[in-house]
């Protein structure tokens, strides 16, 4: 009975990380010989996207975040009913072995051992899934994003978008991302039912 002191461990919330940005994150670079004039112009010419806000903020990421929430509460229901069936077990146990012998309380033991670590792993399991289900899903937001935002720069009459986290130092009016949010809603919005549905537990 080895593995049930460790299931409240086993049984922690599903909390979620959300995954990183899909896309590479270019490294804006100037040189220090470079005239004022070009900077400028190259600054008016360059607009920047935060791609979690833009996916977090978006219909489609609200869908996405309220599905996982969902699913992980029903998932920590569950990991509280088994153990608590795991624990009520291993105190049938502990009083069996008193009238058992030794060789029926082994197999007994031996039993919840491996019942224990069937449950452990089902729930790891599902808590993967939870994880697969986010990434799929931002890969198909993203897949539907380049022609919103190229239009979206287009508009705001940039000719480069490039991630804001490759800024150190900006000016206000070079971020589109809520311009981006806009877009997107109008193109997809929430994104329908997903390909393969979170189904967790």
């Amino acid at each position: 009975m080895r593995l049930i002191a460790g299931l409240a461990a086993i049984f922690g919330a599903a909390g979620m990380t959300l995954a990183a940005p899909l896309h590479a994150q270019p490294t804006l670079e100037f040189s220090l010989g470079e005239r004022a004039d070009n900077l400028a112009a190259q600054r008016l010419l360059l607009r920047t996207i935060d791609e979690e806000r833009l996916f977090r903020n978006s219909q489609f990421g609200a869908r996405v975040a309220a599905e996982i929430e969902a699913a992980s509460r029903a998932l920590e229901a569950e990991n509280e009913r088994l153990l608590n069936e795991l624990t009520a077990r291993e105190e049938e146990l502990t009083e069996l072995r008193a009238v058992l012998s030794v060789e029926e309380f082994r197999n007994a033991a031996a039993a919840f051992d491996v019942q224990a670590e069937t449950i452990r792993r089902d729930q790891a399991e599902k808590r993967q899934r939870l994880a697969q289900f986010e990434d799929a899903e931002r890969r198909r937001f993203f897949s539907e994003s380049a022609a919103v935002l190229q239009e979206v720069l287009g508009r705001s009459g940039g000719l480069v978008l490039i991630d804001a986290r490759a800024v150190i130092i900006g000016v206000p009016g070079l971020d589109i991302t809520d311009e981006a949010v806009a877009g997107m809603d109008a193109a997809i919005g929430d994104g329908g039912a997903p390909p393969f549905p979170l189904s967790v537990p």
